[in-house]
């Protein structure tokens, strides 16, 4: 509670409270119940923080006349739980769950009021018992923060994870991981885990654990289901296909986005459709066909070339932002243009005079041996760089369309200039379908999913 101001620390500990603690607090004519939490350390120290029943926390002001009633205590904490022992049964398939963070598969912790995640198989079937019914588990904590820190050298760690657990001969591979970068990670472990024999299944949650409308174990419920029963190889994403508790989709790793801030069927995936249904029951209902184990040898290619980029072309957009990337060495940018693929290299007027800059700059940045891709900002549809004159005369100055996600392309960038001998191989890698980035067909269907 150090972080709480001292006129507050002295109110709690004069009525024995502390973190845990169900407090009510009446303040004016207002009242409040809740666990009471530790300060967040950017909080305001006047404000003492409360876990609402309904799963939210609530910072309420501390003034003068407030005043505060301890209530209870409540569950025993994780730790004092009798969880026993879990031992795998003979028969069934083997899931190995690697951890990088987020909300999924985690549980309250009554000493602090706060989320706790499960790393242990004992903790995960405590949070959700039905999936012992499913598969036998193993767990492994790989590394644990929010997907927005996660660099390229976590992807190649996590991929170096996956190939020895597939190598201790798991049968499917659940990785759970923060919403914000699973699209990031999914697209780069399908391109580094080249051949895979088995499924690998990114899993997250939109709502912590601890609200009533969490989504963390209906997800990896359906991903355990997905795992013990299909003969997809390769990476995908599970997570609820719909605002309901009724399904999730399993989505391909390459192909997939997330669309919404906070909806819990906020990934989709872009111009094809989703790769299966699964619901929390077990029932399994392919939607398209999908890659099968094939018989070339499964190798781990996760090396990455960090210095690339992905810049938003938009109204205004200055061509030193390309050059101050050329001048900084960097290999590689992904243009996320409009429409079709498009930047703005006419010009027209006195207002757009600088737009032959943007031209010049490309093409210079081309002739000196940097790869450029286009992809387009609009979430489906593809990217087509024959149609108009513009995007005609800038394949001319050397960019190259990317018919995937803006995401994507980023990811194959820095995995093909990390693998590739040089920039030529390089190039060549970013034509080809490596990993199920390219849709043979665009599905009109998938707008609707």
């Amino acid at each position: 509670m150090e972080n709480y101001s001292a006129q507050i620390q002295k109110a709690l500990k004069g009525r024995g409270m502390k973190t845990g603690d169900v407090i009510g607090v009446q303040r004016e004519k207002d009242y409040y119940e809740g666990v009471l939490m530790p300060r967040f350390e950017a909080g305001d120290p006047d404000c003492i923080v409360i876990k609402l029943q309904n799963g939210y926390n609530i910072g309420i002001e501390f003034t003068k006349g407030s005043k505060l009633k301890k209530l209870a205590r409540p569950k025993a904490p994780l730790q004092e739980l009798d969880l026993g022992k879990y031992r795998p049964e003979d028969g069934k398939k083997n899931i190995a769950i690697l951890h990088t963070g987020g909300t999924i598969a985690s549980r309250i912790d009554y000493e602090t009021g706060g989320v706790k995640s499960s790393v242990s198989p004992e903790e995960i079937l405590l949070s959700v018992p039905e999936i012992a019914s499913i598969a036998n588990i193993r767990t492994k904590m790989i590394f644990q923060m929010s997907s927005e820190d996660i660099e390229a050298s976590h992807w190649s760690l996590l991929a170096e994870k996956i190939f020895e657990e597939v190598s201790r001969g798991a049968d499917g591979i659940i990785v759970t991981h923060g919403t914000d970068t699973m699209h990031y990670t999914s697209a780069a472990l399908s391109f580094m885990l080249q051949n895979l024999p088995v499924p690998v299944l990114l899993v997250g949650s939109q709502r912590s654990s601890d609200r009533g409308s969490s989504d963390a174990a209906m997800n990896l419920l359906c991903a355990m289901h997905f795992l013990a029963k299909t003969d997809f190889s390769g990476v995908g994403i599970c997570m609820h296909g719909s605002p309901d508790d009724d399904f999730c989709y399993v989505h391909e790793g390459t192909q997939v986005r997330k669309m919404h801030t906070t909806r819990r069927d906020t990934f989709r995936s872009i111009n094809t459709l989703p790769l299966a249904k699964v619901t929390k029951e077990g029932y399994v209902e392919y939607l398209r066909g999908y890659r099968k184990r094939g018989e070339a040898p499964f190798t781990l290619k996760n090396r990455f070339e960090e210095k690339i980029s992905l810049v938003k072309i938009y109204p205004g957009f200055d061509y030193k932002i390309l050059e101050m990337l050329g001048k900084e060495k960097y290999r590689g940018i992904v243009l996320e243009g409009t429409g079709l693929g498009h930047a703005p290299i006419n010009v027209t007027d006195e207002m757009t005079k600088d737009h032959a800059k943007l031209l010049s700059a490309i093409k210079r940045l081309t002739d000196g041996g940097m790869l450029i891709l286009m992809a387009s900002q609009c979430p489906y549809g593809i990217v087509n760089m024959n149609v108009y004159a513009p995007a005609r005369i800038l394949q001319q100055a050397g960019v190259m369309p990317a018919e995937m996600t803006a995401e994507c392309a980023y990811v194959k960038m820095g995995w093909a200039l990390g693998n590739a001998k040089d920039e030529l191989e390089a190039g060549k890698l970013l034509k080809e379908n490596v990993a199920g980035e390219i849709p043979e067909r665009i599905e009109s269907r998938a707008f609707l999913y």
